[in-house]
């Protein structure tokens, strides 16, 4: 199955590249995150528990997968009754639909705009037309790129956090970005835990810097038929175990994570996404999506307590990348 290569590469490609000896406290908390994680979420533990050079070695980082246009092409698909997945296999923008029309979470690359995210939206009978909102995860181009494009063609309000913005004003002395490289123009400010309303769509943006200083997560609901449930998006899941990288970022991260447990646990979040699904399993998810018969448990409802327990393998793994710098 094309969607396998994925995770499989992951998996050899951890076991295949070596690493430093771990200290014995390190080698304990990668140790308590795996057994946290259990075969649910492994390939999460092998991900965030890996070294640099492991990471480096999975050539699966958006950095890596750049260029390759045709590898990284995914299938756009109806995932819930208000949620499409449209995007690459590293970099995603989820369309919701609601009463007063599309809110898109990120916005892609600019050189993917017509190709993947307009044709995708038409691929699952979505109209780019009634675009209202594009809510930006965080201030990096992969996910605020196609966003000065929505401004001009679809007149979309950009939202990203406060920081966020900040980040992507010119320098003193620089020149203004242009062309491709062109940050959308300021828009609306999104506050840790001020609800944004959209007709009968309630979403909540929680502030979760560590992978930038602008990254943001989302809650919000997602229907499948009678049943509605909570979905959550981390959207700041990769800070690479770079040396470059100070303690006190990890530090940063993981006081995130907890913070965005907790905001989870109130809202009984039970369906897991990312923006950079190449840990989470998605695309076997999504298999099992389309095989799904009436009756069968939607494959992306993985319960609150997995949910949980995803994000603790999140921690863990923070806390044994910590344990390296300190060590």
């Amino acid at each position: 199955m094309k969607t396998a290569w994925l995770c499989t590469a992951v998996l050899l490609f951890v076991a295949a590249v070596p690493r430093a000896q771990d200290s014995p406290a390190v080698s304990a908390q990668i140790s308590a995150a795996r057994s946290l994680a259990g075969p649910e979420w492994a390939k999460a533990a092998d991900f965030f528990c890996s070294t640099e050079e492991q990471v480096a070695a999975m050539k699966i980082l958006p950095s890596a997968t750049e260029g390759d246009v045709e590898g990284q092409r995914a299938e756009p698909m109806k995932v819930f009754d208000n949620l499409y997945f449209i995007g690459q296999k590293a970099v995603t923008t989820w369309a919701l639909t609601t009463s007063e029309g599309i809110v898109l979470i990120d916005a892609g690359y600019p050189d993917r705009f017509d190709d993947t995210l307009v044709t995708g939206l038409m691929k699952v009978g979505l109209d780019p037309r009634r675009i209202r909102a594009a809510l930006i995860a965080h201030e990096h181009a992969d996910h605020f790129g196609g966003a000065r494009l929505l401004q001009e063609r679809f007149k979309t309000t950009i939202y990203m956090s406060r920081a966020a913005w900040d980040a992507l004003e010119p320098k003193p002395g620089a020149p203004p970005a242009s062309g491709a490289d062109a940050p959308p123009r300021r828009g609306m400010v999104m506050t840790d835990g001020q609800p944004l309303m959209f007709g009968d769509t309630t979403i909540l943006p929680v502030a979760i810097p560590g992978h930038t200083a602008g990254s943001m997560g989302f809650i919000f609901p997602v229907k499948d038929g009678s049943r509605t449930h909570m979905a959550a998006l981390f959207g700041g899941s990769i800070l690479n175990p770079q040396r470059r990288f100070p303690a006190s970022l990890f530090q940063e991260y993981l006081t995130s994570i907890q913070h965005f447990a907790d905001a989870t646990k109130r809202q009984r979040v039970d369906v897991e996404l990312l923006n950079h699904p190449i840990m989470d399993g998605l695309f076997e998810r999504l298999e099992k999506l389309k095989a799904r018969r009436p009756g069968d448990r939607h494959p992306l409802v993985v319960g609150e307590a997995s949910y949980q327990r995803f994000l603790g393998v999140m921690a863990a793994c923070t806390q044994a990348q910590l344990g390296r710098k300190s060590g």
